[in-house]
């Protein structure tokens, strides 16, 4: 009785067709019946966009400062025979480029290089590591940094300064206020004194406004001078 195996390939696949333990076509998705006495096999392979995370490893910076940085890459297969053929894991091999070369180009920047431009970083990686992921048929689409962790000693560095710039700040704020405060006070001093007609009036008003709340008594000192010298005027 003869034994046959079938296998689907699926549309977001590409089959890889071996006789005899060598390599012969690649299969596109369908169904394929393979017989035993043919000894072929079919091993199947996702070419979908997918994901990998570049674990967080210590590193010293130029300035020997050790920070630990953790990658997020995107990639997919572009080419499954050299993805299965150049090397034992093309997932293990990505991953350990991303690492080394992350390695590298940390070693070879100051700690204040890598905050000021995180996006330089990535841009780095990924225009150092995608030319060598295409020979083992892996097409590396995007590097990013996803978490930078400093050291307890410099992260409280940092936010002395950031608090102190903000208090900076606050007090630049507050400076402009005084300032713009004194120069309303002067205005108006300069505006009474010019006309005392209306610092008359602001009295009168004054009073009014006292002489109307019931159940307050008003002792004015001179009053009768004061109302005298309406009367004369």
């Amino acid at each position: 009785m003869a034994i046959r195996t079938v296998v689907e390939i699926q549309e977001y696949e590409r089959g890889l067709l071996y006789q005899r333990g060598r390599f012969q076509k690649l299969l596109t998705p369908g169904r394929y019946t393979h017989w035993f006495w043919q000894r072929s096999r079919i091993e199947c392979m996702d070419i979908r966009e997918t994901s990998q995370t570049v674990n967080a490893q210590e590193i010293l910076t130029s300035d020997k400062i050790g920070v630990r940085v953790t990658l997020i890459a995107q990639y997919q297969v572009s080419d499954p025979v050299a993805a299965a053929h150049t090397t034992e894991s093309y997932v293990t091999q990505l991953y350990q480029d991303l690492q080394l070369t992350l390695r590298e180009t940390i070693t070879g920047n100051t700690l204040e290089e890598l905050l000021e431009d995180r996006d330089a970083l990535s841009t780095q990686l990924l225009d150092a590591v995608a030319p060598r992921a295409l020979t083992y048929g892996i097409n590396l689409t995007r590097v990013g940094v996803k978490d930078i962790v400093l050291p307890a000693t410099v992260r409280n560095v940092f936010l002395q300064e950031v608090e102190a710039d903000l208090k900076g700040r606050a007090g630049l704020v507050a400076a402009r206020h005084e300032v713009a405060a004194a120069r309303a006070r002067a205005n108006t001093a300069k505006l009474l004194r010019d006309n005392p007609d209306i610092l008359r009036l602001q009295e009168l008003e004054t009073l009014a406004a006292l002489a109307s709340k019931s159940g307050n008594v008003l002792i004015l000192p001179g009053v009768q001078s004061l109302l005298t010298r309406e009367a004369k005027e």
